[in-house]
């Protein structure tokens, strides 16, 4: 009995679940189905040593008032982790009257921060800011219309901008570009192009720059001080540089401003452009070609000359070796160091603990006698004696090689 209790049961079930697929496929309605998980990306870790790169675009077209975080930012790496998702992050809405909607960095960092997990570091190149313009999409045409379907306006909520700034052309193409849209500046308008770099990238171009130099020619830099403005027009065409390979003066190397023809990697091939560099001569000042003990007399044979950096020069090094030859070091001196006036006087004519002769000159008087030096000097300078007999200690002007001389008030006659 209860065996055919079950079988029943059991024929049941299967015909319900056979008449309720059956009542789906006659209206159409959607059976629920558990889908698999996608397999995960290969590149989806965020951690510590996360560094992410965006390039800033110039400007932007919408078709949509919401303005997304794709439309205005470009990743130099495309696979990114979480790219897609954050791509669809709203920034912000756009007037919907023309006028142009300003969006800078910060704004855009936030958005990053907030959309994906922060990694160690955000890197920024291109301009500080970019303006959207909204414009209502066109309808589509017919199939008959020789328009491309790559031009009609996509279906999809997320709405792709038109960049036209100079990553989106050849080299070739963006030095004519760069030139023409130049010289139309210098005839409307009277205020001059400034690159809009990021600092940060920009003082890493000048790095690379003076570093391709000091390939070439080692001692310029030590001979000139070079100022790179950064803000030149001539900058910017380095915008996607990754490394320079050669820097080269277009004319020959001398004070004041110069050209200066660099060649760089870039993210589309190489780009060539020339910069305007200021070169300002270094001072120079006198060193020892070898190391000097104190004591020693200086020759003509052991000086040199050494520019030094602008930065680092100091008013008090000697800059002519005439007034070094026949002086005597004071202190030590280190090779193809630069030599402080300090370092250096007149040679000693006296040493301490020398026996000198006393003369003690009183108008027409003139009395000698012996005394001990208590201390160093050179011609000219004062130095304390002591008197054998009797012990008396007295100030007296050095004359010559152990000679001192004490000059006193003649006597008046009353």
């Amino acid at each position: 009995m209860k065996f055919a209790t079950f079988i029943r049961n059991t024929v049941l079930t299967f015909a319900l679940i056979a008449g309720v697929s059956d009542a789906c496929a006659q209206t159409g309605a959607f059976v629920p189905v558990r889908k698999s998980r996608p397999a995960p990306s290969p590149n989806t870790t965020i951690d510590a040593t996360t560094n992410w790169t965006f390039r800033m675009k110039s400007e932007s077209v919408v078709n949509s008032p919401i303005v997304r975080l794709g439309d205005v930012v470009v990743p130099l790496d495309p696979n990114i982790p979480g790219w897609p998702r954050m791509s669809r992050s709203a920034v912000g809405l756009v007037p919907v009257n023309g006028k142009a909607m300003r969006v800078d960095r910060q704004r855009l960092t936030e958005v990053i921060l907030n959309a994906e997990a922060t990694p160690k570091r955000l890197y920024w190149i291109g301009p500080d800011t970019t303006e959207v313009t909204y414009v209502v999409a066109a309808k589509p045409a017919p199939p008959s219309s020789s328009v491309a379907p790559s031009s009609l306006v996509a279906g999809s909520s997320i709405q792709h901008a038109n960049y036209h700034g100079p990553a989106d052309h050849g080299p070739a193409r963006l030095n004519q570009q760069v030139a023409g849209h130049t010289a139309m500046k210098q005839t409307t308008d009277p205020i001059p192009q400034r690159a809009n770099l990021d600092p940060q990238f920009a003082e890493r171009l000048i790095q690379w720059i003076t570093l391709a130099i000091s390939r070439s020619d080692a001692s310029l830099l030590e001979r000139y001080d070079m100022q790179i403005d950064r803000h030149q027009p001539a900058m910017q065409q380095l915008e996607l540089a990754r490394g320079v390979q050669s820097a080269e003066f277009v004319n020959t190397v001398k004070p004041g401003p110069g050209l200066l023809r660099v060649v760089s990697n870039g993210l589309e091939g190489s780009i060539e452009t020339e910069l305007i560099v200021t070169l300002e001569k270094n001072p120079v000042a006198i060193v020892p070609i070898k190391s000097i003990r104190s004591g020693n007399r200086i020759g003509r044979a052991d000086l040199t000359e050494r520019p030094i950096p602008i930065d680092q020069w100091d008013e008090s090094y000697c800059t002519d070796p005439i007034e070094l030859v026949g002086m005597e070091t004071r202190s030590n001196l280190r090779s193809h160091e630069p030599i402080l006036r300090s370092q250096v006087g007149k040679p000693m004519l006296i040493r301490r603990g020398d026996l000198v002769e006393v003369r003690v000159v009183n108008g027409a008087i003139s009395v000698t006698t012996n005394a001990k030096a208590l201390g160093d000097g050179a011609e000219s300078e004062l130095v304390e004696i002591e008197t054998l007999e009797p012990r008396k200690r007295l100030v007296a002007r050095v004359v010559n090689s152990s000679v001192v001389e004490i000059v006193t008030r003649a006597p008046q006659a009353q």
